[in-house]
């Protein structure tokens, strides 16, 4: 009987922690772009070409998905003329 209670506190323990892990995963790997009717997969690639999108205007880093939805338009309009 213990060794059922305990084999059930650990199934539920990993259960727990592979939700959290999914939940902690951060931004999504992939944002559809509505004006040009598109999906960009976010990895390393996109991220440096975001920061330079920053970098080239001067303005402060700010996660993508927090961007104003205007800002991120921008930002995927520069995208395409930047392959």
């Amino acid at each position: 009987m213990r060794s059922l209670k305990t084999l059930h506190s650990i199934s539920l323990l990993a259960a727990v922690l592979a939700i959290g892990s999914i939940a902690a995963c951060g931004r999504p790997n992939e944002y559809n772009d509505v004006a040009f009717g598109d999906r960009h997969r976010w990895d390393s690639r996109e991220d440096a070409a975001y920061r330079r999108w920053e970098a080239e205007r001067r303005i402060e880093h700010v996660e993508f998905d927090r961007r104003a939805a205007a800002d991120q338009s921008a930002y995927w309009s520069w995208r395409h003329a930047h392959p």
